[in-house]
């Protein structure tokens, strides 16, 4: 994956195959290592006069929601911790922008999922990408993808949330975790 393509400098074109999460790498991507994890109140501070603002999960969107904070682009799957949640379905669902809806399984990141985020961190307009299936990887494509200048923030369970301002280090570290999934 050469750069150069795209204004992130990421080659965007999509491999032949959908790409699959290697068990192994599960559990090396819940591990704080892209960005600054912080709480939702040190949030604010660290997205003041971003690009972009990049969310990916629905808990994450609903924090941004709540701090009286628009997403640009919102990655959601309607559910929490696994498990359907009325009250974060209601909030997405009246949140403003176009509204793209794409399959992406668990572990996956599938042509589909890659495009409407590529497109979504490049579009003007507000988007709400709703995944059918997961997804928690949307956050590399994002981190890979985002103009520079953007954040991108996606949620830790029972840690907190993840704040990856993008630029060239945290767009390799992506990179470089996107080309190790399997094809």
């Amino acid at each position: 994956m050469s750069t150069g393509s795209s204004p992130s400098g990421f080659d965007d074109s999509f491999p032949e195959d959908d790409l699959v999460l290697p068990d192994g790498m599960r559990e090396e991507l819940a591990k704080p290592s892209f960005g600054t994890l912080v709480s939702a109140d040190g949030l604010e501070g660290l997205i003041e006069g971003s690009r972009r603002v990049i969310c990916v999960g629905d808990m994450v969107t609903v924090t941004l929601l709540d701090m009286g904070r628009m997403p640009d682009v919102a990655v959601f799957d309607y559910r929490t911790q696994r498990s359907d949640n009325p009250d974060v379905i209601g909030r997405i669902a009246g949140m403003n922008g176009t509204l793209v809806q794409v399959a992406n399984p668990p572990g996956m990141i599938t042509k589909a999922l890659w495009r409407a985020v590529r497109d979504a961190v490049r579009s003007s307009k507000r988007t709400k990408i709703k995944v059918d299936g997961e997804e928690d990887l949307a956050a590399l494509v994002a981190i890979a993808m985002a103009p520079e200048g953007s954040h991108i923030i996606y949620g830790l369970p029972q840690r907190g949330l993840m704040v990856v301002r993008a630029e060239d280090s945290a767009r390799a570290a992506a990179v470089a975790a996107i080309s190790r999934m399997t094809r």
